[in-house]
């Protein structure tokens, strides 16, 4: 068990460290992105907070690498440009962005002012510092630290870290939609046998599972060694033109897979 009181059964899933906290996926418009994630997918994202002076909102889904506990939930994050703010600062947080992509990932270690030392050493800059926070939809307060860099480091296949300090991990707050599992709704223009299935309930287990994050560039030896300083297991970096990762999910309709706004073609 984590300090952080995670039980985590292994490192079983390629590319994914035991600290894994959470992957965010960026699409350009925040309300459509959760329409489309659902019809990929037949699950329904939880509406989760505005990120003042960064131009975002997200909406987020249980998620669970494979082989891990479910226990030890974690999340997929879907972020987008929030309506209510200025839509210039969404263009500079989601660069890029013009359809659905894996943007980047994050980690969780026990230390995070540690970690980022010993990466300095190892020479792996994982950028600055930030101190962020967000309302929640009861009118809670999320605040955290994280590491930022921009552009990203490595198409967004270098994770960067995150530390939730002393509030509830977002994770947490998605187990009571986690606690059981009904049929979706069937989406607009939606192909497949929806036969049996109930067009008005939710999916509310989670739903989607991370079967492996797939990692691909040009500098494969420095890439190995920014996400080797976090020990993840089995990751191997293919040879490719752009930096960048794919995230490979299991959903209600089968597999999915995102891959980053950086990718190379024909990776």
């Amino acid at each position: 068990m984590r300090a952080d009181g995670r039980t985590v059964v292994g490192e079983a899933v390629a590319g994914v460290p035991g600290t894994f906290d959470h992957l965010v996926v960026a699409v350009p418009d925040l309300a459509a992105g959760v329409a489309e994630f659902e019809q990929l997918t037949r699950v329904r994202s939880v509406p989760g907070g505005s990120h003042p002076g960064r131009g975002t909102a997200n909406h987020l889904v249980p998620m669970v690498p494979r082989g891990w506990g479910a226990e030890s939930l974690t999340y997929l994050e879907i972020l987008g440009p929030d309506p209510e703010q200025d839509s210039a600062l969404a263009a500079r947080s989601l660069p890029g962005v013009t359809g659905i992509c894996a943007q980047r990932w994050a980690v969780r270690p026990d230390d995070l002012d540690g970690t980022v030392q010993a990466a300095d050493a190892a020479g792996v800059d994982y950028g600055s510092v930030f101190d962020m926070a967000r309302s929640t939809p009861d009118g809670g307060r999320l605040e955290w630290r994280l590491t930022r860099r921009a552009p990203l480091a490595f198409g967004g296949a270098q994770p960067f870290l995150i530390d939730w300090g002393t509030s509830p991990h977002p994770a947490d707050t998605l187990r009571e939609h986690s606690s059981g599992r009904t049929a979706p709704a069937v989406p607009a223009g939606a192909s497949g046998d929806f036969s049996g299935e109930s067009t008005s309930s939710v999916v509310t287990e989670p739903a989607v599972t991370l079967d492996a994050l797939e990692f691909f560039g040009p500098d494969q030896t420095g890439l190995t060694a920014a996400i080797g300083t976090l020990a993840a297991a089995r990751t191997v970096v293919a040879e490719a033109s752009e930096p960048g990762f794919r995230a490979v999910l299991s959903t209600p309709r089968g597999e999915l897979t995102i891959t980053s706004v950086r990718s190379a073609e024909g990776v």
